[in-house]
């Protein structure tokens, strides 16, 4: 596993790296999911753990809730998810190629990400929606990641996730 973790960021594209690379580090999170239905939002903790990879030309994370603390003592429960991150930035496109592979429910998104303005934002089409995943609001130790979904081609979006992170030391 080596050859997989690196310790820090390539030289061939530091400013582009920056933009996920500077959530390295293990955070904690507070999870609020907003059923479709409209019932009450439903909050878990979790934990999302960054870093880079591929000789610094990637950076990866995995993403897991709830957070070990609210685990059952056998370590499985129906409402959990453990998920892995591959993000790549591809100087052709001028784009990050980015892969979630959630293990838990058998989840699997290829999406497109760049910066606008402060966010980094995440898009792609799914089953006749659009699918948009934004981090908002990046400090040394905290952000703000939201999940949205639209059904109408971007006119209206629905927030179906958001999650608040603060960095553990």
């Amino acid at each position: 596993m080596k050859t997989l973790l690196a310790d820090g960021p390539s030289e061939s594209y530091p400013t582009e790296m920056r933009q996920f690379g500077r959530l390295a580090g293990h955070w904690a999170t507070r999870i609020t999911h907003f059923p479709v239905d409209g019932s009450p939002p439903h909050r878990v903790s979790g934990e999302w753990e960054f870093g880079y990879a591929l000789e610094g030309r990637a950076v990866l994370d995995v993403w897991r809730w709830p957070g070990s603390e609210e685990l059952p003592a056998t370590g499985r429960t129906q409402d959990q998810e453990c998920g892995l991150c591959v993000r790549i930035w591809d100087p052709r496109l001028r784009l990050w190629r980015f892969t979630f592979h959630g293990t838990a429910r058998g989840d699997l998104l290829h999406m497109y990400a760049r910066q606008i303005d402060d966010e980094i934002v995440m898009e792609c089409a799914t089953g006749g929606d659009l699918v948009r995943w934004t981090f908002a609001d990046v400090t040394a130790d905290t952000f703000h990641w939201r999940n949205e979904r639209s059904a109408d081609g971007g006119r209206t979006w629905r927030l179906a996730q958001e999650v608040d992170a603060r960095r553990l030391r």
